[in-house]
């Protein structure tokens, strides 16, 4: 079969994968669908924070039966997402609604008479109807601003960041068009259900692949080293099917897993072998993601050396290694070792080379070179290195 013929049968695999699933799968799409257009309509999460704050104020209100319509005609005024602003009016569903009323009732007669509102049947039937109508609706008004004012500013605030935190997470999304992810995410339903679910972690938690997505080019030629299961490399192949892409990996479980999840893709090729000792040519990029630690300083600093002088005038060079001086604790570097220990990864233990020397080493060469925070939590010590070749030297932060 050519190589057009093995193609276009890979593609209709890869489609008749991501239309398999029947209608529960179709009903998780819809609903995932949903809550991202909720975090991505009407831009920045402190938006999304305030169309929250808003409907949370209106939900606290004592305008019981006219809240939802009131929410979407501020929604509508203001232009706020309108999906927040409901979502926020749900602070009153039952069965929270008479434990807010409640709370409303007593903060507002503290506030409008210095006392709390008493409840007993024999003082509420001393009162005229229209007074304890009166009474109790203002008391419910007073007492809803300010007990609502003080939810909608931290469900507000808390909003902003899960928000925040959303984005920052599923980035990868934002370099590939919806047909793209969908292919992307067809092609990860093929896998194990092991390697599948950690494949989407991956892509859901590291930030490593935006970054990195954010610097490489459209064209050209890309060697990864140490590529694992290819996620890279089939993020490139969606985005640029012009790029010529060599995956190296000498562990031939994640190897194969790889060659599954590239199959089809023209100008794609995935080695096994030992990417020290790969020969590089002349590409435009080289990529080496949690690698080099694997080996001895003086190994990386050869390999590093290598690799640098292999990439062609104006190549690129990115590296994500473990910086110690971005975190008190080791824990990045114990996890990678238990990973050798169990046997997830190969190599010769945890050694570090940190990137801020690797930079100064670069920059003698004659690159340009960033250092960006590529982690966090206990991985916050993950730092890319970007360098770029014959640039003006220097080091910048971030």
């Amino acid at each position: 079969m050519d190589t057009a013929g093995r193609t276009g049968l890979a593609s209709a695999r890869v489609a008749s994968a991501g239309r398999g699933g029947g209608w529960l799968a179709a009903a998780r799409r819809r609903i995932r669908q949903q809550l991202e257009s909720v975090v991505r309509a009407h831009a920045s999460p402190r938006r999304l924070g305030v169309a929250v704050a808003v409907g949370v104020l209106v939900g606290s209100s004592p305008f019981l039966g006219f809240q939802l319509l009131l929410a979407l005609a501020l929604a509508w005024l203001f232009g706020l997402n309108r999906l927040a602003v409901l979502l926020g009016v749900q602070v009153s569903a039952p069965p929270i609604t008479p434990v807010l009323l409640f709370a409303n009732l007593q903060v507002g007669a503290l506030v409008l008479h210095g006392q709390f509102r008493s409840l007993s049947l024999e003082r509420l039937r001393a009162l005229p109807a229209s007074e304890v109508v009166g009474a109790l609706f203002l008391e419910l008004l007073v007492g809803g601003l300010l007990v609502g004012g003080v939810l909608a500013a931290g469900l507000g605030w808390m909003t902003t960041r899960l928000v925040h935190r959303y984005r920052a997470r599923q980035h990868v999304g934002a370099f590939l068009t919806p047909e793209q992810w969908e292919q992307l995410q067809a092609r990860l339903d093929t896998l194990p259900r092991s390697w599948r679910s950690y494949a989407r972690w991956k892509l859901r938690l590291d930030p490593v692949y935006a970054l990195a997505l954010a610097e490489l080019p459209e064209d050209g030629e890309l060697v990864d080293l140490g590529a694992g299961m290819g996620l890279l490399p089939l993020l490139l192949s969606l985005r640029s099917p012009s790029m010529r892409l060599r995956a190296v990996e000498w562990d031939t479980r994640k190897a194969d897993v790889a060659r599954q999840l590239l199959q089809g893709f023209p100008g794609t090729s995935v080695d096994v072998g030992d990417a020290r000792r790969y020969e590089l040519g002349s590409p435009l990029v080289v990529t080496l993601f949690d690698v080099l630690h694997y080996s001895p300083v003086e190994e990386q600093k050869a390999w590093l050396t290598r690799c640098a002088e292999a990439l062609q005038p104006r190549g690129l060079l990115l590296v994500r290694e473990l910086e110690p001086s971005m975190s008190r604790w080791p824990w990045t570097r114990l996890l990678e070792a238990l990973a050798v220990r169990v046997g997830w990864n190969r190599g010769d233990g945890v050694q570090l080379y940190p990137p801020a020397e690797m930079a100064a080493a670069l920059t003698a060469l004659g690159f340009t070179v960033d250092l960006r925070r590529a982690g966090s939590g206990v991985f916050r010590a993950n730092t890319l290195l970007v360098a770029r070749k014959g640039a003006p030297s220097s080091i910048h932060g971030h």
